[in-house]
């Protein structure tokens, strides 16, 4: 699905979310991604699925004690210092969100990981940094914001040979119609999406880059349930209104968009 292949403005995409983080956050927890669940009957809560969706993509990265790691468009942070923690990496985690990256340098200091995890605000399609600079790069349900040509011509420069590249992100998992992207089309406008690609797209995408793919798992059935759990959670916080009922009805139609699926792909550079 293609959003006119527009860039939004990095200031716009802060401005989104710093109105809608405090509610999610509030209902949900600080993770900006999806939940991960066995099946209907998991009855893990948000805040715990989204742990465990963190831990599933982390484990791909292969990093340990000494790999430097980019964590681009970090979110909050939690997924950055949670890999630090647990794999010993070090890890620069940029966003262009600076409350975000506020809570996110908070959250680093109170866990002790402040000199692991350099917090920084950067423009993910202007990388500062050098060639060959880090030994694996993540992309937590955030290349939807991009071109994805153009992101994956970036990170694979600052990524070193046989670097790895992990991807999380929702897909489109049939041709999209107009009637599909007028239910779907406000949540992706709301977060100022560019794109929803499939994973084909972004295939050809790395490999144009010069990364490999080497593994390519669908999780739509595992985090079917996310948006309908927070849509409930929300119903039960939110007071009734034009703007509450917009903004449910938004979350709502994504929730009910079973044309939308999930995936994580991991990507290696090549060599030459």
């Amino acid at each position: 699905m293609d959003a006119g292949n527009v860039r939004t403005a990095p200031s716009e995409i802060e401005s989104t979310y710093n109105e809608i983080a405090a509610l999610v956050g509030e209902t949900a927890g600080p993770d900006r991604h999806y939940g991960f669940w066995a099946g209907p009957d998991d009855d893990t809560t948000i805040s715990e699925a989204t742990e465990r969706m963190t831990d599933f993509v982390l484990a791909r990265l292969d990093v340990g004690p000494g790999s430097q790691v980019l964590d681009v468009g970090c979110g909050n942070g939690r997924p950055a210092v949670r890999l630090a923690r647990t794999f010993g990496a070090r890890v620069v985690a940029i966003d262009i969100d600076r409350q975000a990256l506020r809570n996110g340098a908070e959250h680093a200091a109170a866990h002790g990981m402040a000199e692991m995890v350099d917090f920084r605000r950067v423009d993910a399609l202007d990388l500062p940094f050098a060639t060959a600079s880090f030994d694996a790069v993540l992309a937590f349900e955030v290349t939807p914001h991009f071109d994805i040509a153009d992101l994956y011509r970036g990170i694979a420069r600052v990524l070193r040979p046989r670097g790895r590249l992990v991807v999380e992100t929702p897909y489109p998992r049939v041709p999209m119609t107009e009637e599909i992207r007028g239910r779907i089309g406000p949540y992706l406008a709301m977060l100022n999406a560019v794109s929803l690609d499939t994973p084909e797209d972004h295939l050809s995408a790395a490999r144009e880059a010069g990364m490999a793919i080497t593994e390519l798992v669908d999780i739509t059935e595992n985090v079917r349930g996310s948006f309908p759990r927070l849509v409930r959670a929300l119903r039960r916080r939110l007071e009734t209104g034009a703007g509450a009922e917009r903004l449910l009805d938004t979350f709502a139609a994504w929730a009910d968009a079973t044309e939308v699926g999930g995936v994580v792909m991991t990507f290696n550079r090549m060599e030459h």
